[in-house]
Order: structure tokens, then C-alpha cells, then sequence
């Protein structure tokens, strides 16, 4: 019996892993670039999310990033499946992938995590200016280019297996993710979209200040007031990706290339997810997040400071649990 609760309370855990990094995906709007999508973004793109949040942040207090990346193999083997629906000839392989990957991550990105998160805790102390903005988000987006680009040898041996049924069952799940998308961002009044939104960016520096003042919540009005969200482009651009890939799958069904040739197909697939699509909403975002931080009292930022701090602890206690 105990055996068995043990084992009912492990997969809840997994299921609660899973759909909190699905919400995540879906609900990281702080950054409006290509990126910040979520479960409607193409699948190579949500998977660098993915194993960004799980690996590194998934829940963000000290536990439960401990036990994000624990259960990390199973997240990410539930979330990929969810797209493809993997043949049983599939799955070991998948998996074994996918545990390489992470001690790959675990013995060589997780040291760098440490050294970067360390930078940002001087750099706050700092008031750091847009540009200081800038090189933080092209460091987060280095970090999981280095991972997709780890996989593509592994992913290439994968897109060679899919078949006929299961890029069926890709365009099916993309389809649906856009529905809900519409569903939870387009069928609403642009008042609401904007309510909805400044709650969202308040919520998330909430989570990094501990609270925000009213100085900081009319910058914030006032960013949102000035660049309201495209959601519908957003979805347009999602959409487009979405082609991408399964034009990719088309192709190479049809003309059974070889892994190289695969290879080379993902990388350019992954290295074009990377240009920048809205420079000038990029720059404002950086200009926001400056201004918060410039407002923020001595006791915000040792908030966020000990905020970091547990992500340091966190990798280095992972670091040393090989």
C-alpha cells in the first residue's frame, strides 16, 4: 500500500511538472518577442523554452526547481510526446536521448548558470541601463541555443522516423494550441487584453521585487498603454513557424535525406528562430525592465538578490549531485 501511494504521489508530482511548464510556456508574455508565445509556438521553440524553464527555473522557489529538474526526463518526454505521439519503436530511444541531454546540461551548463546569475546580482545593485538589459536577454537566449543545438543530431535521427500519422497528429496539435490561443487571447474586448495584461507583467515583478510600488505600476501602465499586444500577430507569426516545420517533415519524408543533410536542415531551422523579428519592441521591453529597476527600493532588490541566490544554490546543489 505504501508502495502504492508512493507511486500515486510520484505521478501526480510528473503531472503537476508538466502542466505548470505548460502554463509557463503559455503565459510568458513579460518578453513579446517570437519567443514568448508559448504552447503554440513551434515545436523547436517551445522546446528550448521548455528545457530552459524545467532545467533551470520551472517553479522558481528552491524545491520545486530541485525537483523540476529531478523529474526533468519525464516532463520533457510528456511534453514532446504530447506532439508527435511516439510508436513504441520510438520511445526508448527518446528517452535514453533525453537523459544523455540532461547530464550533458548537468555537467556543463549549470557551472555557466552559476556565473551568470552571479554577474546578475551585481549588475542589479547596479540600476543596470537597457543596453546591460540587452546582453542578459542574449546570454538567456545563448544558453538555450547552445542546448537545441546539443540535440540536433538527436533530433535529426528522430524527424527521419516520423511518419505519415504522426505529422498528422503535429498539424492536429497545432491546430488546437492556436485555438486555444484565440480562445484565451483574441476573443476578448482590446480593454481586456490590456487589463489582463498589465496584471500579468505586475504579477511577474511582484514575483522578482516581492512587491510594486505605484511608481513602478504606472511605468508599467504607461509600457503596456504604448505597445498593447499584437496578440493576433503573434499568432500569425506562431502559425507561420508552425508551416515551417511541417513543410520540413514533408520534406523529408519525401526525399529520405541523410542524418547530415537533416542536420543541417534543423540547424538553419534553429539559428532563423533566433533573429530578431521586433527590434523596436525588444528595445522598449529592455527600457522597461531598466526603469523598474532604477525605481526599485534597497529591499526589492535584495528580493530579487535572494531570488538569485537560490538559483545559485540550486545549480550548485544539482552540480554536485551527479
Amino acid at each position: 500500500m505504501t508502495d502504492g501511494l508512493a507511486s500515486c504521489t510520484k505521478n501526480r508530482i510528473f503531472v503537476y511538472l508538466y502542466r505548470a511548464t505548460e502554463d509557463t510556456l503559455t503565459t510568458s508574455l513579460l518578453h513579446p518577442t517570437r519567443h514568448s508565445i508559448g504552447r503554440h509556438a513551434r515545436v523547436f521553440s517551445g522546446l528550448r523554452v521548455l528545457l530552459v524553464l524545467v532545467l533551470l527555473q520551472l517553479l522558481g522557489s528552491c524545491s520545486t526547481v530541485r525537483l523540476g529538474y529531478a523529474n526533468a526526463d519525464t516532463v520533457i518526454y510528456w511534453w514532446a510526446d504530447g506532439y508527435v505521439d511516439f510508436h513504441s519503436s520510438q520511445k526508448a530511444k527518446v528517452k535514453k536521448d533525453i537523459a544523455q541531454l540532461l547530464s550533458w546540461h548537468r555537467a556543463t551548463q549549470l557551472p555557466q548558470y552559476v556565473h551568470t546569475l552571479t554577474q546578475m546580482q551585481a549588475t542589479l545593485g547596479a540600476n543596470p541601463a537597457p543596453a546591460e538589459i540587452e546582453t542578459v536577454f542574449r546570454q538567456a537566449e545563448q544558453y538555450s541555443q547552445v542546448i537545441l543545438l546539443k540535440a540536433v543530431p538527436e533530433l535529426a535521427d528522430l524527424l527521419l522516423t516520423i511518419d505519415e500519422s504522426q505529422k498528422n497528429y503535429l498539424a492536429r496539435k497545432f491546430d488546437k494550441n492556436n485555438e486555444e490561443f484565440r480562445d484565451k487571447y483574441l476573443n476578448r474586448t482590446p480593454e481586456r487584453q490590456l487589463k489582463e495584461r498589465l496584471k500579468k507583467i505586475t504579477k511577474q515583478v511582484d514575483e522578482w521585487l516581492g512587491s510594486v510600488n505605484r511608481e513602478q505600476e504606472a511605468i508599467i501602465a504607461r509600457y503596456i498603454e504604448k505597445h498593447p499586444p499584437n496578440y493576433a500577430q503573434w499568432l500569425e507569426d506562431s502559425m507561420a513557424r508552425q508551416r515551417s516545420v511541417l513543410r520540413l517533415l514533408t520534406q523529408i519524408q519525401a526525399e529520405k535525406p541523410s542524418p547530415d543533410v537533416v542536420q543541417t536542415m534543423l540547424q538553419k531551422l534553429i539559428l532563423s528562430s533566433y533573429e530578431p523579428t521586433d527590434p523596436a519592441a525588444r528595445v522598449a521591453m529592455q527600457q522597461l525592465v531598466s526603469d523598474i529597476l532604477r525605481l526599485s527600493t534597497q529591499e526589492q532588490k535584495k528580493h530579487a538578490r535572494n531570488k538569485l541566490q537560490d538559483w545559485i544554490d540550486d545549480c550548485k546543489y544539482l552540480i554536485a549531485k551527479k
